[in-house]
């Protein structure tokens, strides 16, 4: 018996966290009628399709996710066809609710663990004449189900690492499949030990927690965090998404001892409206959140995500500007703008005609509007939010910076970017980077002008902190001579007539003084490029 378990990630660089675990929760004899298959929903559906009917399967499962479920049932209409006698099994969240089709023989809903292995047990005893309708409740205890990545890390080298401690959510927000759900379980912290033992000895590049709330227990979390404090290899980094309203002083001053780099956090902000956030059902207490949010950019060793959605009820476009800006002035080093998605199983889904949201019927269910916000707008932040996943970067460090404070707001400054964007049909093609700070000179030829000069010293500052430039783009060298640079393999003097190192890193008033500023690129720049 031949089972292929197939993944459809988003990208490379992911991993299939639940195609492992329902392997390693296989015994030894069934695994030996196993194997995983991952693809991207980058390849074409013909390169796929071959690979696939080349493996000979005798059973096909899917793991399906929004951003893959089109295409799975797009293969699975084709292996229809050309391989009718092969079951198809589905399971994952976007088939454990409101799903049905007449072109897959098994349902997992839910966990898949146990039901999987049952499916599995039932292909090996009886061949194709298992047809089981699956069901939660058969979900094992955690720590029955072995380290998903054994023996696996050199083929996800350079990749994701993905990993669980927890399944449920202290919280049940509207817009999430945790309003679907109760409880929390988690793993024994001795087991949590062990596995991350392995992922440190490993050296991975990223492990990435998908706990929905990492630090929905104080005690699991702190036990976690200091563990891999205590056994830092230097090399690993760990992804959060955690409540930063839940952080005390006891916690900060545990994460204030970790190595820069260690950690990373994402915090779910999603709205400063009030009546916003008790319509989704999310208890926040936002001033303390932005409180521990200040404090851990005061210690800046912990890379921090804000994220915030569109769409959501009672956050019309001026509200959803406050939020914008409110969030923004905590300066976190990546703002996620996201839009609103209609889960199955989400009760916001459930709940949508109550506010007039329209939305899209197939994956991944985009809103289109609602009874605050209508289309237009929200095409239009889209436009805002690209500018800012494109500027908000430490490509255009300090000439974005010196460009916020010359508009009313930050979301005003990236409103008038988006336009300008638009106005030029920039949208229309792609660009590579050394384009953008093009695009942002002429930005400010038209918005700017007066201070065209700085504005040519800040783009130059920023081309130089990324890469050892030698011949700089007309528009910067036509205001420059020569600047006594001196440059070799590794290294970069030049001179400036602003004092743009010490406003960037101390934070001190731009003004004109000429500064020497060596660039070290020996170095990454987070650690230290600028001397």
């Amino acid at each position: 018996m031949n089972i292929l378990l197939i993944a459809i990630n988003a990208k490379y660089i992911h991993s299939s966290l639940a195609a492992y675990s329902l392997y390693a929760y296989l015994g030894e004899d069934e695994k030996k009628h196993v194997q995983i298959n991952e693809f991207t929903v980058n390849q074409s559906e013909e390169l796929i399709t071959s690979e696939i009917f080349r493996a000979k399967p005798d059973v096909l499962a899917f793991s399906c996710y929004i951003w893959n479920i089109d295409l799975v049932l797009s293969l699975a209409e084709t292996f229809k066809k050309i391989m009718p006698h092969v079951p198809i099994i589905v399971g994952g969240p976007e088939v454990s609710y409101e799903f049905s089709s007449e072109l897959v023989d098994v349902v997992v809903s839910g966990e898949g663990e146990t039901q999987f292995r049952q499916l599995v047990r039932g292909y090996i005893a009886l061949g194709d004449k298992t047809s089981e309708l699956c069901n939660t409740e058969l979900a094992p205890p955690l720590d029955q189900i072995p380290f998903p990545y054994e023996n696996r890390f050199s083929s996800l080298a350079n990749r994701i690492i993905y990993y669980e401690t927890s399944r449920g959510c202290v919280n049940s927000c509207g817009f999430c499949l945790s309003s679907a759900t109760k409880g929390v379980r988690f793993l024994s912290l001795p087991r949590v030990y062990s596995d991350l033992d392995k992922f440190l000895t490993a050296k991975v590049k990223q492990v990435k927690f998908v706990d929905r709330t990492f630090n929905a227990s104080k005690h699991h979390a702190t036990a976690i965090w200091e563990y891999l404090i205590n056994n830092d290899n230097g090399i690993t980094n760990f992804h959060f998404e955690i409540a930063g309203e839940r952080l005390d002083s006891q916690i900060l001053n545990l994460l204030k001892k970790a190595r820069k780099g260690l950690f990373q956090f994402e915090i779910g902000v999603q709205s400063t409206n009030p009546q916003t956030l008790e319509t989704i059902h999310r208890t926040t207490d936002t001033e303390k959140l932005f409180e521990n949010v200040r404090s851990i950019m005061e210690f800046g060793n912990i890379h921090l995500h804000l994220d915030l959605i569109v769409g959501l009820p009672h956050e019309n476009y001026e509200s959803f500007k406050r939020s914008f800006n409110d969030v923004f002035a905590l300066r976190p080093h990546k703002l996620q703008v996201g839009f609103l998605k209609l889960l199955k199983g989400s009760k916001l889904r459930e709940d949508a005609h109550k506010y007039g949201i329209e939305y899209k019927k197939n994956a991944p269910y985009s809103i289109l509007k609602n009874d605050f916000i209508d289309f237009g707008q929200i095409n239009h932040i889209k436009k805002i939010e690209h500018m800012v996943e494109t500027f908000y970067t430490a490509a255009f460090r300090s000439t974005v910076k010196f460009m916020l404070l010359r508009f009313p707001s930050p979301f005003d400054f990236f409103d008038k970017l988006a336009m300008f964007w638009e106005e030029n049909e920039l949208h229309m093609v792609s660009h590579k980077k050394a384009a953008m700070y093009l695009h942002l000179y002429e930005f400010s030829k038209s918005y700017l002008k007066e201070e065209l000069h700085i504005i040519c010293e800040l783009l130059k500052f920023d081309m130089l902190l990324q890469e050892n430039v030698r011949t700089f783009p007309s528009f910067i060298a036509a205001y420059y001579q020569p600047d006594n640079r001196q440059i070799t393999r590794t290294t970069g003097v030049h001179v400036f007539n602003y004092n743009i190192y010490e406003w960037l890193e101390n934070d001190v008033p731009l003004i004109q003084k000429q500064t020497k500023v060596e660039f070290d690129y020996s170095r990454a720049i987070d650690d230290g490029r600028l001397r």
